[in-house]
């Protein structure tokens, strides 16, 4: 036995001698091994310490910024494009997530936020009959943009007459553009229906008889003693020249008698 033990390496006598050791040993070696090998792989999948400034590619045209994106080696997605922006044209970036010039690994996802290309269109409610304001707040609310109103002579006063799409009359129910110019038109209540039933009561028309009557009496009244005075003028006239002819007559009465 003695011989055996000395043909053995040294590693072999250790090994025979303490087995758990050199176990244990070689098991953290295989786990030393194996996290090295984990972390290797994680610098490649994770593209660890190679991080890339993010290009900015906000009011850029879609195709654009896509083109930027790849030269850089990113990838990119679209997390909203149907929002229409007036102030942006069609297409164009508004936003972007991670902002621009921030660091991050290339395996990071460039969250893109388009305009939409189109603006939404939107059926145009029956407003007609409606007060003016409440027609305004309700396509506001809808979403249009452009929302004016204006008044015209009219018997309803506040209450929508017509409503105009960009100059023309569009019947309710009709696709209408968020973005066209809406007028609501209104009526101003300066037209009076003239029915006297509906505009004067009759305790009040009684009041307007009474007083013409009133005022018409007194004029007549006024007008017979005016005439009555003309008259009696007139009498006193006639009076006083049958007066002096009747003395012409006298004075003559005696010269006819002395001719005789």
């Amino acid at each position: 036995m003695s011989k055996n033990n000395n043909n053995k390496s040294g590693f072999d006598r250790f090994r025979d001698r303490h087995p758990i050791l050199l176990n244990s040993t070689l098991m953290v070696l295989a786990l030393v091994a194996l996290g090295y090998i984990a972390l290797l792989f994680i610098d490649v999948f994770t593209s660890h310490g190679q991080q890339v400034q993010v290009p900015d590619v906000r009011n850029l045209p879609l195709e654009k910024a896509i083109e930027i994106l790849d030269d850089a080696g990113l990838r990119w997605e679209i997390s909203d494009s149907t929002t229409f922006y007036e102030n942006y044209k069609p297409g164009t970036v508004i936003d972007q997530d991670p902002k621009a010039k921030s660091y991050i690994k290339k395996i990071r996802i460039i969250y893109l936020n388009v305009n939409a290309m189109h603006a939404p269109i939107i059926a145009l409610p029956k407003l007609v009959d409606l007060p003016g304001r409440q027609g305004m707040a309700t396509l506001r609310a809808m979403g249009f943009k452009h929302v004016t109103m204006d008044s015209v002579p009219s018997e309803m006063d506040g209450l929508i007459l017509q409503v105009t799409v960009d100059g023309h009359h569009v019947e309710p129910g009709k696709p209408v553009s968020v973005n066209s110019q809406i007028k609501i038109t209104v009526g101003d209540g300066s037209i009076v229906d003239l029915n006297p039933e509906q505009i004067i009561d009759p305790a009040l028309m009684d009041s307007i008889d009474e007083e013409n009557y009133q005022e018409a009496q007194k004029n007549y009244e006024e007008e017979m003693k005016a005439a009555q005075a003309r008259a009696e003028q007139e009498r006193k006239q006639q009076a006083a020249e049958e007066k002096k002819d009747k003395d012409k007559e006298k004075k003559k009465e005696p010269e006819k008698a002395k001719k005789n």
